[in-house]
């Protein structure tokens, strides 16, 4: 399959690769076939597209990290899943769940899920998708913090094509591996530089694929770290909050994370739109604090 730049672009204006464009047909294809999905809108075709279910709406990028797909560098795709038939009005608090996939060296699946709702999933096959019902959340889950009512789980995809249940996390680490986002930033965001100076002389682990993710699966999977994504007058937010930011950080504070967009948690920002863009942090609390004056000085 060739999976080029297909020529064309995608509501928000950038180019699309033929994989971004694949990757969105098969992700609303199945959605299409999901009964509780009342309506879905994505990163490639942002009006809210109805379904004809009912119970839900799905918010997705479908392929995060198109810019290093050729570089053969891991990538995902994101979900954000809120009640009713549109996110519009919502914060990212309202979710009912929430999920990320990794496609690297294993095919990896993360979910936010009501607490005590995935505990049979390890079992599911990825041939019988009706056999598993997604519990919705209570009201009392729902007032709660998603790390008091969502379970954080990772699935990876056997060689006999079923999703076992590898990882639970229940709490995000101190370790120091810092994915610093937006470095252009750095230019003029003169606190966003001195921060990342800091980071480099206290000997922290830098590494930023390109790929929100990848890096973000980083830090869940090595016991911590934060994943920071300031701006600047030249170097504008670019994340988009309802099919990047809200979703991750969802899955982020489940995990007994922390998130931060200058002003509060990012799950508290009312989705307004579909083309809303946001800085972030998001990680260990202590780290996702010493990127506030970064976050607030642009």
């Amino acid at each position: 399959m060739d999976l080029g730049q297909a020529g064309s672009t995608n509501s928000f204006g950038d180019d699309q690769l033929l994989a971004d464009i694949h990757a969105d047909d098969t992700i609303f294809r199945h959605l299409q076939q999901c009964p509780a999905v009342a309506s879905a809108s994505s990163e490639e075709k942002s009006d809210i597209q109805h379904l004809g279910g009912q119970g839900y709406t799905v918010a997705f990028d479908p392929l995060d990290g198109s810019s290093i797909f050729g570089a053969n560098f891991a990538v995902g795709s994101i979900f954000g899943i809120w009640p009713g038939s549109t996110p519009l009005g919502q914060t990212g608090r309202d979710q009912a769940a929430a999920a990320y996939a990794v496609y690297g060296p294993r095919t990896l699946l993360v979910l936010a899920v009501p607490t005590g709702s995935g505990s049979a999933a390890s079992t599911c096959s990825r041939h019988q998708p009706q056999q598993q019902q997604q519990q919705q959340p209570s009201e009392q889950q729902q007032q709660q913090s998603p790390s008091e009512a969502f379970d954080v789980l990772e699935f990876v995809l056997t060689d006999s094509h079923k999703w076992q249940l590898r990882q639970v996390y229940t709490k995000i680490g101190s370790k120091n591996n810092i994915a610093p986002a937006n470095l252009r930033a750095a230019a003029d965001n003169q606190t966003y530089k001195h921060l990342l100076d800091r980071w480099i002389t206290s000997g922290a682990k830098l590494r930023y694929s390109g790929g929100m993710v990848p890096d973000v699966h980083h830090i869940l999977a090595k016991g911590g770290g934060v994943f920071c994504n300031p701006k600047s007058a030249t170097a504008p937010a670019k994340l988009r909050l309802l099919y990047e930011c809200a979703p991750i950080a969802f899955i982020v504070e489940a995990a007994g994370g922390q998130t931060h967009n200058g002003q509060g948690s990012i799950l508290d920002a009312q989705i307004q739109d579909t083309e809303a863009r946001s800085i972030i942090a998001l990680g260990s609390p202590s780290l996702v604090q010493q990127c506030l004056p970064a976050m607030q000085a642009a």
